[in-house]
């Protein structure tokens, strides 16, 4: 394994935390033993010095202990001694093996009891000093020592039994982390695989991983939600090309068959004013739709800024109305506006209009003579409803959910022969979401249709 591995690194900081802990735990082990040793080391000293005081015995007014036979100092373990008033030795079972301490003797002798080390002949001995009272006055000093070798060598144990077990630890601990690393990341080299599999043309694979609901599970279900949305993008910006390159191919092969015919031999002016006038048509499809989609690209890439202000739809809508007004009268179809009281919406005016512009030419194409085009609209909660409703064919209850969508046609043959390109109603689910707003439809088959725009009220 590489330091790159995520299964190493997670190892490796876990054995630092590991080592870290361990580390402290076994420090604070160590002290706390050894401040109990040494602790109750102190104690019994000082339990025995209580002892030996009540024993002391009186020899020509000098204080003195039982005799004892002397142990040699290299099988010296403890010793007892006795001090005079002036400090002088009295007894000394440490056979004159241990250095007398002229400091702590005196200041025993002034009424305070000590405890400190000295060293026998290279071991460490622990001396309690405590002073002798005979009828409120300090008469002498008795000393109780011993020797901290059974302490020492329990620490010293303990700490070859922490250098053993440090060491151990964190190697059992390794291949344990590395064990349960790698089964914790087994699923996410699984999803790793899978996704080297997809790719742009075969978006349909899935994980499909049946793991709990932890960190990895969301992940690999979040990850199938993710490719859901590209295939599903992908597949629209397919269609999307194919019917861009659909739409602009149907113009351009019409004109290029008026040209051909139109050459082929020779006619009179009036012929070829009417070949003019059929490629001029085709001309303004073009950039009608042209018109379109540069206005879709640059929605998609958030280039269009939105100038917000208050807009009144006593001042916008009638316009829209009037420009329009034309090519109903073409079609034979009434235009009616709802007289309403004033509404005012924050949106951008020229977006606006053009939204109207779109809703209104859609209702007037879709409509047959004698039909009628209403636009109204009212105030609920702050929200403003602006509503076109057309008494035309209406649409097929299977259509109504991608009427939004780009090229997309109920009505395929008659949509492309009125001149439509399929982009009008996107481009007004734009401008409508744009303004923080939505845009829905509500339609039957024979009874007309209703475009509801929706959007926040504002002063």
């Amino acid at each position: 394994m590489t330091p790159r591995s995520l299964r190493l690194r997670l190892t490796l900081w876990y054995l630092l935390l590991l080592a870290v802990i361990l580390a402290a735990f076994s420090a604070g082990i160590y002290l706390t033993l050894r401040h109990n040793l040494y602790a109750n080391l102190d104690d019994s000293l000082e339990a025995r010095s209580e002892d030996l005081l009540t024993v002391v015995q009186f020899t020509g007014g000098r204080p003195t202990l039982a005799a004892t036979l002397p142990a040699r100092p290299s099988e010296l373990e403890q010793f007892d001694r006795a001090y005079d008033s002036s400090g002088a030795l009295t007894f000394d079972s440490s056979g004159g093996a241990a250095p007398v301490d002229a400091g702590a003797v005196r200041a025993a002798l002034s009424g305070s009891a000590s405890t400190h080390s000295i060293d026998v002949n290279g071991s460490t001995f622990h001396a309690h000093l405590a002073p002798i009272t005979l009828e409120g006055r300090v008469q002498g000093v008795i000393e109780v020592a011993r020797s901290d070798g059974d302490v020492a060598d329990t620490l010293r144990t303990l700490l070859l039994t922490l250098g053993i077990a440090f060491p151990a630890t964190l190697a059992v601990a390794s291949m344990g982390g590395l064990f349960l690393a790698g089964r914790a990341l087994a699923p996410i080299d699984h999803v790793t695989r899978v996704a080297r599999r997809i790719s742009a043309e075969d978006l349909s694979q899935r994980l499909a991983l049946d793991l709990p609901e932890d960190e990895v599970g969301r992940l690999a279900r979040t990850f199938d939600e993710m490719i859901a949305r590209l295939e599903d993008s992908f597949r629209r910006q397919r269609e999307f090309t194919a019917d861009a390159s659909h739409e602009l191919r149907t113009p351009l092969t019409a004109i290029k068959g008026q040209i051909e015919v139109a050459l082929t031999k020779q006619r009179s002016a009036a012929s070829y004013e009417e070949v003019l006038r059929t490629v001029n048509e085709e001309v303004d499809r073009l950039i009608r739709l042209v018109r379109s989609l540069l206005t879709l690209a640059r929605a998609d890439a958030g280039q269009i800024a939105l100038a917000f202000e208050a807009v009144s739809l006593q001042s916008v809508v009638p316009g829209a109305v009037e420009q329009v007004r034309p090519l109903a009268a073409e079609h034979g179809v009434e235009l009616r506006l709802s007289s309403n009281a004033d509404a005012v919406v924050r949106a951008d005016p020229d977006l606006l209009l053009q939204l109207l512009l779109n809703l209104l030419d859609n209702a007037v194409k879709h409509t047959p003579a004698e039909g009628i085009v209403s636009v109204s609209w009212r105030t609920i909660d702050g929200q403003v409803d602006l509503s076109v409703t057309d008494t035309g064919s209406g649409i097929a209850a299977e259509h109504l959910p991608r009427v939004f969508d780009r090229f997309y046609r109920a009505d395929k043959a008659r949509s492309r022969s009125a001149g439509g390109s399929g982009l009008g109603l996107s481009i007004c689910r734009w401008i409508a979401e744009a303004h923080g707003g939505s845009i829905s439809v509500e339609s039957e088959p024979g009874r007309g249709s209703t475009f509801t725009v929706r959007l926040a009220e504002g002063r």
